[in-house]
C-alpha cells in the first residue's frame, strides 16, 4: 500500500511539472517582442533575416521595422496561403498574387519601397509607407510631412467620394467607420501600430496612454496652426493652442483631467487636486509639463512628457513653433516650472 501511494505521488508530481514546462513553452512562442520593440508573430519575424538582407542591399536598413509592419498588415506573414507576402505583384504591373515565392515577394517589395524612398529622401517615412499602398503618385500630392488628412483627401479624390464601410480598430479609434474606395487611407496608421519608434521605450517602462495618443497626433501630421485643437475646445478663431492640445489629448486618452486653455488655470487645477509637483523631479510618462520662459513665475507654455531618460525630459508639445513637435530638456532646466500628474 505504501508503495502505491509513493508511486501515485510521483506520477502526479511528474505530470504537474510536465504541464508547467509545456505551458511555459507555448506562451513564449506566440508573439515575440524584438529588439526594435515590435510585437509581431513568429509568422512575420521568420522573414526578418531576408527583409534585413534586402533592405541593406537597397540601402534602407533603417526601414526594416516598417517593412515587417507591411508584411504584418498585408498577409500576417502567412506564406503558405499568400506566397506574395508583401502583396507587391501589382506594383510591377502583374496580376495580383502572381509572385509565387516569399523570397521573390520580399525582393520585389523591398526594392519597390526603396525606389520610392530614394526618390523622396526628404519625405517622412510614413508617406512612403502610405505610397506603398496608394502608389507613387501619392507622393506628388502629400508633400514632405505625413498627415492622415492628406491620405484621406487623396483617397477621396481618387474614389470620387465613394465610401465603403470600414471597421478596422485603428480607423474606429480615429473616429471613422468608413474609408474611401481607393486603397486604404489608414494604411500608414495601421502599419505604425507595429513600429516601436521612441514610444515603446521609456526610462520607467512603456509610455502612458496620454503620451501614446500625443505621439499618434504627431504621426497624423504637425497640425500647423492647431485649428483641430482650438476648434475642438470651442474657439472660433486661432488662440495660443498648447493647452487646448493637451486637453484634447487627455480627453481622447480618457484621462481624468479638467480641460484648460490657459496655462495658469491648468496649474491651479492640478494644485487643487493635489496633483502638482515642482520642477527638478524625474517626471513619469504622461505628466503635464508647464514652462515659464521669462522667469516671472507665470506659466507661458505646456506640453506632455513622453519619457524621462538619461536625465533628460522628452516632450510632445502643441503650439511649439505653431506646430506639434518633440522637444528635450535637462531635468534641472530653469524653464520647467513643474508638472501636473493626472
Amino acid at each position: 500500500m505504501k508503495i502505491s501511494k509513493r508511486l501515485a505521488f510521483f506520477l502526479v508530481s511528474f505530470f504537474f511539472i510536465f504541464i508547467l514546462l509545456i505551458g511555459g513553452t507555448s506562451s513564449s512562442t506566440s508573439v515575440t517582442d524584438t529588439e526594435e520593440g515590435q510585437n509581431l508573430p513568429e509568422a512575420v519575424l521568420r522573414w526578418k533575416e531576408k527583409v534585413t538582407k534586402e533592405a541593406v542591399k537597397n540601402e534602407i536598413s533603417e526601414a526594416v521595422p516598417y517593412l515587417l509592419g507591411i508584411i504584418m498588415v498585408e498577409t500576417g506573414g502567412n506564406s503558405e496561403k499568400y506566397p506574395d507576402i508583401m502583396q507587391c505583384s501589382e506594383s510591377q504591373g502583374r496580376q495580383p498574387n502572381s509572385i509565387t515565392t516569399p523570397d521573390e515577394s520580399i525582393e520585389v517589395g523591398v526594392k519597390y519601397f526603396a525606389d520610392m524612398w530614394k526618390g523622396h529622401r526628404e519625405y517622412e517615412i510614413l508617406n512612403i509607407v502610405q505610397a506603398y499602398n496608394f502608389g507613387g503618385d501619392f507622393l506628388s500630392h502629400s508633400g514632405k510631412s505625413y498627415s492622415l488628412e492628406s491620405a484621406i483627401q487623396f483617397s477621396k479624390n481618387q474614389a470620387n467620394g465613394q465610401k465603403v464601410t470600414y471597421t478596422n480598430p485603428v480607423a474606429v479609434r480615429l473616429g471613422y467607420d468608413y474609408r474611401y474606395a481607393y486603397g486604404n487611407m489608414f494604411y500608414s496608421q495601421i502599419v505604425k501600430q507595429y513600429i516601436s519608434s521612441d514610444s515603446s521605450n521609456t526610462g520607467t517602462g512603456r509610455n502612458s496612454e496620454i503620451a501614446k495618443i500625443a505621439s499618434d497626433e504627431l504621426a497624423e501630421g504637425i497640425h500647423e496652426g492647431g485649428e483641430k485643437y482650438w476648434r475642438w475646445y470651442g474657439f472660433n478663431s486661432r488662440v495660443e493652442w498648447c493647452a487646448t492640445f493637451v486637453s484634447y489629448v487627455a480627453e481622447k486618452a480618457n484621462v481624468k483631467m479638467d480641460r484648460f486653455a490657459y496655462c495658469p488655470t491648468g496649474i491651479n487645477n492640478f494644485k487643487a487636486n493635489n496633483q502638482w509637483q515642482n520642477g527638478g523631479v524625474e517626471p513619469r510618462s504622461g505628466a503635464i509639463i508647464f514652462f515659464d520662459w521669462d522667469g516671472d513665475g507665470i506659466s507661458d507654455h505646456v506640453g506632455i512628457v513622453e519619457k524621462f531618460e538619461n536625465n533628460t525630459v522628452h516632450t510632445i508639445e502643441g503650439n511649439s513653433g505653431d506646430r506639434i513637435a518633440k522637444r528635450t530638456y535637462e531635468k534641472s532646466s530653469p524653464f520647467i516650472l513643474g508638472y501636473g500628474m493626472p
